[in-house]
């Protein structure tokens, strides 16, 4: 491997491994129930196709947040990710 990849998996910082183990799940069940919310099919479907987004998308963030730059880009990305969400969700239980 390169140095520069070997520096970069050894120097974790702080924010972006907290953005890896706390954004990551927030934002992975976030938008697992955006699936189930806006879904049109009914129950248990509904319920089965969320669980089936949310799985695989907490495990890519977990993996790829804290190869980020830095902590704040990581926050960023989960940040752009879950208040645009989390929006339509208040939306819709206002509404």
């Amino acid at each position: 491997m390169s140095p520069s990849v070997l520096d970069k998996a050894a120097n974790h910082g702080v924010a972006r491994t907290l953005a890896a183990v706390v954004g990551a799940p927030l934002v992975a069940f976030a938008v697992g129930a955006a699936v189930v919310a806006f879904s049109p099919e009914a129950g248990g479907l509904s319920f089965a196709l969320g669980f089936h987004v949310m799985v695989p998308l907490w495990v890519a963030l977990a993996c790829v947040l804290p190869l980020l730059k830095n902590g704040k880009v990581a926050w960023g990305v989960c940040l752009a990710i879950l208040l645009p969400i989390t929006a339509a969700l208040a939306l819709r239980s206002a509404g």
